[in-house]
């Protein structure tokens, strides 16, 4: 996982430097200052950002040493990222790249932002499974009254399955009273099953989206959907060590408490739920999956179900799944096999 809580320094001269910070602004994960001193930075760094200082290219940069920044030129040069110069008129592409290439996450840019538009149930990936017009094909493992799962794209693990609404809301936090009770039925059917499956017990994440899914980047799925992972890895260890330190809550604060703004939600193999919403703190994109993709030392970037789909694994994980049901029908509970009749 690329780390936040970096120093930057963007030097230049004052025209061009005006122009880059006009830009780099908007990256979700920079905070840009002007001055620079330990509360400064602590009140940065406590939000899991970087920061972004600009100054003259002639200017003293030794009292600065201590936080161990990164300096980058602002130049009208071809960018170099071996000479740590970026080219004004390339920076939106170039900044990220660098940053990108020395282990530094700067987020998405706001400019990628959804507008809310993927929040109509219009072109809804989730919703057309739902009517029964999904892009891809699709295997319905379980579905009670309001929810259903599949497997989940991106499958870099195995047992990955993701349990969503069948009504078009933007997170889990958004679910009414009677819908999160059968949720927590739900949830605990499909833990049952991978547990019998893989053998493990399972950790249960979401990112949540805020409201109308602002704030989402334009290419995320705006329809709730919350994770599965039969895993051994310790959750609030590995969440903490990324540089996020959630907190603990009862479950049904989720529905009372949260949901106007972005969340992750973790939910670890011992049913202790722990969440982080902060709309002035930066959460990476994915974020639990990279936990878990550390955690396991998969390559960099292999979580990322943009860029490795997975479909083949997904294939695999319903057949698993669907031998194990047929072969322990008469054994399950009567509601599971209620719920999981029309897959089989």
């Amino acid at each position: 996982m690329n780390l936040t809580k970096k120093m930057i320094i963007l030097v230049g001269n004052p025209e061009r430097l005006m122009e880059a910070l006009k830009i780099i602004c908007g990256f979700k994960a920079c905070t840009l200052v002007k001055n620079v001193d330990d509360e400064i930075v602590k009140n940065v760094y406590k939000h899991n950002k970087n920061v972004v200082h600009a100054t003259r290219i002639y200017d003293d940069l030794s009292e600065l040493e201590k936080y161990d920044p990164v300096t980058v030129k602002v130049t009208k040069k071809p960018t170099s990222f071996e000479r740590m110069e970026l080219c004004i008129n390339t920076i939106m592409e170039d900044f990220p790249a660098l940053m990108d290439k020395l282990g530094i996450d700067v987020g998405d840019h706001i400019i990628h932002d959804s507008s809310g538009v993927k929040s109509n149930k219009c072109d809804c990936m989730i919703c057309r499974i739902v009517e029964g017009n999904p892009i891809r094909k699709e295997r319905v493992l379980y579905e009670s009254e309001n929810f259903f799962v599949v497997p989940g794209l991106g499958a870099f693990y195995d047992g990955y399955v993701m349990v969503c609404p069948k009504r078009h809301i933007m997170s889990f936090a958004e679910c009414s009273e009677e819908e999160f009770e059968e949720f927590l039925q739900v949830m605990d059917d499909v833990k049952y099953i991978l547990k019998h499956v893989y053998k493990k017990d399972i950790f249960v994440f979401e990112c949540g989206s805020g409201r109308n899914g602002g704030g989402k980047h334009a290419t995320s799925i705006v329809h709730a959907h919350i994770h599965f992972a039969p895993t051994d890895m310790p959750v609030l260890k590995c969440v903490q060590a990324s540089g996020i330190y959630p907190a603990l809550i009862c479950p049904n604060d989720l529905t009372v408490r949260y949901g106007e703004y972005p969340y992750m939600l973790y939910i670890d193999q011992r049913d202790n739920w722990y969440i982080s919403s902060n709309p002035n703190s930066y959460y990476p994109r994915q974020h639990p999956r990279q936990v878990l993709a550390d955690y396991m030392g998969l390559e960099k970037g292999k979580y990322n179900w943009r860029v490795y789909a997975h479909e083949e694994k997904m294939e695999i994980i319903a057949n698993e799944i669907q031998e194990f049901l047929k072969n322990n029908f008469d054994k399950l509970p009567w509601w599971i096999r209620a719920n999981t009749e029309k897959f089989l």
